[in-house]
């Protein structure tokens, strides 16, 4: 059985400043300004009240000339601005795919740990594919306010889009294309216009096709971009090399025929294709949905380019604070069988068993499992390593040799555990590796300390700290046996009721004399 316990490493969640961070590059302190001490003078110092002039200087007054700082400025921790939201009806919610839940499950049954849920949380964000960013429409809307995309799960607020998306996607799949040479453009064009980002040549402004391919270029590529800022990005070239190579390409068509059909139309240019995609191809491919799931990774999916910066938006915030996913976590791990609880300073955490209080005086158990309670319950912040150093040394481990070709040593079953169904086995005997000798007392120690994290009584967190559940704080009242005196109808015995078992009854003795 494993006997290192895996750790969360949280220490890159560093959110201090560079100067604290590395000493070297503390700012240096301004020299403090100091007054020169007065002299006194029979008795009393300058400048005192007796004298008429002020002590120091005055509130107001100029500021002492001091060292300029000019040292590193503190870092602005604070998170940027949200980016404008057209789309007041969007709502964002992160969620855990099942696979994760399912591995998250599995890790915290197996090893008994108990994790703190952001933490987990925090584990999967580092991880896009353990979980989908969901968009769903505050109003209710019969249908439902996205389009998706079957091929890619690529959503998009308009069908236009969607279609052009997936055509770019699927036109080899329904169309042919043939290329045709024409006569080139005849005139006296001295420019030629061509794409700052992409290198394709667009021709000259003044003709008559340049307006449909620059268009045409800014929807197929760089439709995330405003048309006017994509326009403002083109050069204009006078060489005449590339003018001769735009009246060349110019001089070639493309021609588009639908695969389909034994007499297929042909399609001018890639207008009357999508024209004739989006009617005949496209309604079996697009979804129109009210819910939306887009996966975590924005390489791997495409959106809408109103949608990008909403979503690298809220990554953002996520990564800073996973409350969303934590919420989602949350339910997915409880419909899964998993105990929450709280910690003194409101930490959620989350384990395999509630955790409840072993009460030694009351509840018999094993000598074993009594060392290991008091051993956590006297030392704080024990860790496991601690644990099994101190009730199983491990020196103790390789027992010394006497022959010189000793035959092969075989490990001995692993001790059962309380929980045969969920203590796992010891994955230190491997048939790949060669045996190792054990210490059963060590063994013994885990299958103990494993029985204990699975019922609740000790508490392991993920750094393998040890700390046992503490008593309640009111602890519920026995109820007694007894039942309460009614003194109902004994108003006449109150002096015998006070006087107490030693009273002396009356007798019907008469007086003397």
């Amino acid at each position: 059985m494993s006997e290192e316990a895996p750790t969360l490493d949280l220490s890159a969640l560093d959110f201090r400043p560079a100067w604290a961070k590395d000493p070297s590059s503390a700012p240096s302190a301004p020299r403090e300004f100091r007054e020169p001490r007065p002299e006194k003078r029979d008795g009393f110092p300058r400048g005192n009240k007796f004298e008429g002039k002020p002590g120091g200087p005055r509130r107001g007054g100029p500021k002492p000339h001091g060292k300029k700082f000019d040292g590193p400025r503190r870092e602005d921790n604070r998170p940027p601005p949200p980016p404008p939201n057209p789309f007041p009806w969007l709502r964002i919610a992160f969620t855990a795919t099942a696979p994760a839940v399912e591995t998250v499950v599995a890790q915290v049954r197996h090893t008994g740990k108990t994790f703190s849920l952001f933490d987990i949380a925090r584990i999967l964000l580092r991880n896009p594919a353990s979980y989908t960013i969901d968009l769903t429409s505050a109003p209710k809307q019969p249908e439902g306010p996205f389009w998706v995309v079957d091929a890619d799960r690529s959503v998009w607020l308009q069908r236009e889009a969607a279609v052009r998306h997936l055509l770019r996607k699927k036109r080899d799949e329904f169309y042919r294309a043939e290329t045709v040479e024409t006569e080139p453009p005849k005139g006296n064009f001295p420019v030629v216009a061509v794409c700052g980002m992409s290198g394709v040549l667009l021709g000259p402004p003044n003709h008559h096709d340049f307006e449909r391919k620059l268009r045409d270029l800014h929807r197929e590529r760089f439709a995330r971009l405003d048309f006017e800022t994509f326009r403002s990005r083109l050069k204009m070239e006078r060489d005449p090399e590339v003018i001769e190579k735009w009246r060349a390409e110019a001089s070639k068509t493309i021609e588009y025929f639908p695969l389909a059909g034994e007499n297929p139309e042909k399609l001018s240019d890639l207008a009357a294709v999508e024209r004739h995609f989006a009617e005949n191809h496209a309604p079996a491919h697009l979804k129109f949905a009210d819910l939306a799931a887009v996966p975590g990774d924005p390489k791997t999916t495409a959106v809408d380019p109103a949608l990008a910066p909403l979503l690298n938006h809220a990554r953002d915030e996520e990564e800073r604070f996973p409350l969303r996913l934590a919420q989602s976590l949350s339910r997915a791990l409880s419909a899964a069988g998993l105990r929450f609880y709280k910690s003194p300073n409101r930490t959620t955490f989350v384990s395999a068993a509630r955790p409840r209080h072993l009460n030694l005086d009351e509840i018999p158990v094993s000598e074993s499992i009594k060392k290991i309670l008091e051993l956590i319950r006297a030392r704080k912040s024990i860790r496991r390593p601690q644990l099994l150093d101190l009730l199983a040394p491990a020196a103790a481990e390789a027992p010394p040799v006497a022959a010189p070709s000793p035959a092969p040593i075989v490990a001995p079953d692993p001790i059962p555990s309380a929980e045969p169904a969920t203590a796992p086995t010891n994955p230190e005997v491997s048939n790949s590796v060669p045996a190792v000798p054990v210490n059963p007392a060590r063994e013994a120690v885990v299958n103990d300390l494993l029985w204990l994290t699975h019922e609740g009584y000790v508490i392991e967190f993920a750094d393998g700290r040890l700390e046992s559940v503490p008593p309640p704080k009111n602890p519920p009242k026995p109820e007694t046996a007894a039942a309460p005196i009614s003194t109902e109808g004994n108003e006449g015995h109150e002096g015998k009721e006070q006087a107490g078992p030693d009273a002396e009854a009356p007798t019907d003795a008469a007086p003397e004399g």
